[in-house]
């Protein structure tokens, strides 16, 4: 299990304990499609206030080093506790690009969560002076125009290091021209709190 924390300063990021709680509580959601139990939600008060809080996550699922599922939101709505829970679940069985997670792949499933810092918006007059800021800060970024939009995670940077393959895989994600640009292209930027681990713990 590792854990990586890249909040900005004026936001404390959160340990590794409670990043270990909501690695917890995303395992059961998941575990009770597979129990005759309720899939409950958390209950809140047995939580930190940070937990508490409303936040904005990813949950992203690997069977065996391939993508399996991950869905979330950019938008603090719920409390982060309640949008782990919920996230999980929805990239475990309503993930339309993959078959809903069996059983049988519970003992290879790697679980990540992203907890993300309130998206920024960054003042850029060109897609250049973009790629030119992203030279220097490898962050998650959302491109909206009009009603479009398109996110990548800061973990997109690991497959896409070069910042002007990124932005035109991400153009090409909203579903517009590789090449496109315009003064109504708002950009914002953000960072996470993220950790990693398997479905089964191992025994101590």
């Amino acid at each position: 299990m590792s854990v990586t924390s890249c909040l900005p300063p004026e936001k404390p990021a959160l340990n590794k304990g409670e990043m270990t709680q909501l690695l917890d509580i995303a395992r059961e959601a998941i575990r009770s499609h597979f129990s005759d139990d309720l899939p409950l939600p958390p209950q809140l008060d047995l939580y930190h206030r940070k937990l508490r809080a409303k936040g904005a996550c990813f949950v992203t699922l690997e069977v065996d080093g391939t993508l399996q599922g991950c869905l979330g939101t950019v938008t603090a709505n719920e409390p982060l506790v309640i949008e782990v829970h919920n996230k999980a679940r929805d990239s475990a069985y309503q993930d339309r690009r993959f078959m809903p997670l069996t059983e049988e792949q519970l003992d290879s499933l790697t679980i990540e969560i992203s907890v993300l810092s309130e998206p920024k918006l960054l003042s850029v007059n060109s897609e250049e002076e973009l790629l030119a800021y992203l030279e220097q800060h490898k962050v998650g970024v959302i491109l909206t125009e009009h009603y479009s939009q398109a996110v990548f995670l800061p973990q997109v940077w690991e497959k896409l290091p070069n910042p002007a393959a990124f932005i035109k895989a991400l153009k090409q994600k909203a579903g517009w021209p590789m090449n496109h640009w315009s003064p109504n292209v708002r950009v914002k930027t953000f960072t996470i709190t993220q950790m990693k681990g398997k479905y089964f713990t191992p025994l101590a």
